[in-house]
């Protein structure tokens, strides 16, 4: 990883502020079982029992990763950081999300076509522009926004992705809050901000370069910049893509928040990407809002002929870096199948 940051993160922050008020809650909640009981004349065995199952409780949910199956990478295991991990290795992955039901456009694969076991497959129809749209919200998830996050998830496009004509929209990091940071809804400082991932393909192309596209206070059209990683993509394999992003310092006295935000991003664990100098926001109430699990092609054009397909599989939302999946050999050229 490129970056060392500092131990106590401004995104841990907010979740160990979180964590402080809920200890407070159940300290307050003892108090006032020990008083009930004394007041009542109950043995104190009493007290014991009830405290013993509120430390039980606190010990069974506090420790806890949400996980999309009962599995989870062994360099991942027993990691506190770690936010989300979602293999698809279950028919209900997306109730991980918060979500009601699964996402458009998408299925389960398995076999050639999967990363292990099972992967999630995203489809572009013919003459149009969405893949899907889901998200994970933080505020919802965990009770807190952080200000700095790691994610990342393993990629393949499918061969037919020759079929993209126009430049589009991955998965990436945003707080838009409804107002701004999309769909040429400039930001301002004050409404919002997104860096999802890029996606550019030259029509019949082999190969895909991804990156950010990032809506920034500084930003000096209604669309996103797009910022690119090395190197690309060849369509056909899988790859393991990560993402980092620290938000910018808030405005002082001045009303401008300090041109210091980082986007970061890695490929197979190999350093691709680094921007030190964004002013995403200029208040502080702007924080990292959501992971924003986005395909979209275009732009304003759709997709001309056939159906285009990527697939996802691993994801991770953590506090902390967190390397690359594990991509065997044998997963780095395009089966038989699929060499079209």
């Amino acid at each position: 990883m490129r970056w060392q940051p500092a131990a106590s993160r401004d995104g841990q922050g907010d979740m160990q502020e979180a964590q402080t008020r809920c200890s407070w809650s159940s300290l307050t909640f003892i108090l006032l079982v020990y008083w009930q009981l004394r007041k009542r004349g109950r043995p104190m065995k009493f007290f014991a029992l009830a405290l013993a199952l509120i430390f039980s409780l606190a010990s069974s949910t506090g420790d806890q990763a949400i996980e999309g199956s009962g599995r989870i990478e062994p360099a991942l295991a027993g990691r506190k950081d770690v936010l989300l991990f979602c293999d698809f290795e279950t028919d209900d992955w997306w109730r991980a999300w918060g979500i009601q039901k699964p996402p458009a456009n998408t299925s389960l694969v398995d076999g050639e076509e999967a990363f292990k076991g099972k992967s999630l497959k995203v489809t572009v129809p013919r003459d149009e522009h969405m893949g899907t749209s889901f998200a994970y919200k933080f505020r919802q998830q965990t009770g807190a926004e952080p200000e700095e996050i790691y994610f990342r998830y393993t990629l393949k496009f499918d061969p037919d992705w020759r079929n993209a004509t126009s430049g589009g929209k991955l998965p990436g990091i945003s707080g838009t809050y409804g107002k701004a940071g999309w769909g040429g809804r400039r930001v301002y400082g004050s409404d919002g901000w997104s860096a999802r991932g890029l996606f550019d393909t030259r029509p019949g192309a082999s190969y895909t370069t991804v990156g950010f596209y990032c809506y920034h206070a500084d930003m000096k059209g209604i669309y996103g910049e797009h910022w690119a990683f090395k190197p690309n993509l060849q369509h056909g394999r899988w790859y393991s893509v990560e993402q980092y992003c620290k938000l910018n310092t808030p405005a002082g006295a001045e009303g401008k928040g300090r041109n210091d935000g980082i986007l970061g991003g890695w490929i197979d664990g190999e350093f691709a990407f680094e921007k030190t100098d964004i002013r995403f926001r200029d208040l502080s109430t702007l924080r990292i809002e959501e992971i924003w699990m986005n395909v979209y092609h275009g732009g304003a054009t759709p997709v001309p002929s056939d159906n285009i397909h990527l697939y996802l599989d691993n994801i991770v939302i953590a506090r902390a870096p967190i390397g690359p999946a594990r991509v065997e050999q044998s997963q780095r050229a395009a089966p038989r199948s699929l060499q079209r």
